[in-house]
Order: C-alpha cells, then structure tokens, then sequence
C-alpha cells in the first residue's frame, strides 16, 4: 500500500533529486546518508526509477544520478508506479476451501486491494513532483 518502505525511499530520492538540481551528479552513497539507509536499498530505487523512465545515471566517477524528464510532468503517481512489483497483494497462503470464508477470501482481496490501488494511483496523479517537493521549503 501506499505506506510501504519502497514508495517512502523512491519519493525522498526524487524529492531530493528534484531540489538538490544542478550540474552535479548525485551518488547513491549521498542519497543513502540523506535517507540513513544502506546505498543498496537505494541502488535498488534507483534501478526502479531508471526503468521507469524518471531517472538517468552515470556510471563511475564523478557518477551518479539526475532527474530525466521534464520534472513539471512527474507525478507521485509515476514514482509509486515504479516502486510496484505487481499489484497490491494480501493473498492467505492456503485458506480452507470448504470454509465459507477461506473459499473466497482471495478474490474478495484482490478485489479490495485492486479498487485501493486504484484510488491511491489518482490521487497520486494529482500532484506533481515539483508540487510536493515546494512543501520542503
């Protein structure tokens, strides 16, 4: 869900990227320290963003990573999406299927989470990158 570690991390490091801008690339051992986690949970953010498109970077020295497209067209809702493996989840692992409610619950479930997902996703939308970093000022 919205409150998860991966969206709080993708989010600190656009904000972060989005307010520190400037000819320097931003390491992930300097986003690390901002967010006091280990740099590998940041590469792996990182990497998330890259493949969605939100990010570039640059490889050895001097290296490291920029926003890559126009920040004013980045929502929230394209960073969560990139921190989504698949959709919201919260599957039982083996309910008991002559139970009344342990035959249903995973649909039931999905359908929930799917109809959540969904609300988080637009309202997300609605606000941008550059937006929500203007409340860090």
């Amino acid at each position: 869900m919205l409150h998860n570690l991966r969206f709080a991390t993708a989010l600190h490091i656009m904000v972060l990227a989005q307010l520190e801008e400037s000819e320097q690339w931003l390491s992930s051992e300097y986003i690390a320290s901002s967010i006091q986690v280990n740099a590998v949970v940041v590469r792996k953010e990182i990497a998330s963003l890259k493949a969605a498109a939100l990010l570039v970077s640059k490889e050895g020295k001097g290296g490291g990573i920029r926003i890559n497209k126009e920040k004013e067209r980045i929502s929230l809702a394209d960073i969560y999406q990139s921190t989504k493996q698949n959709e919201l989840s919260g599957k039982f692992n083996n309910p008991n299927p002559a139970c009344i409610v342990g035959k249903n619950i995973n649909a039931k479930l999905q359908d929930l989470y799917q109809e959540v997902d969904t609300d988080i996703v637009a309202r997300l939308g609605k606000m941008t990158l550059v937006d929500f970093s203007k409340t860090f000022n």
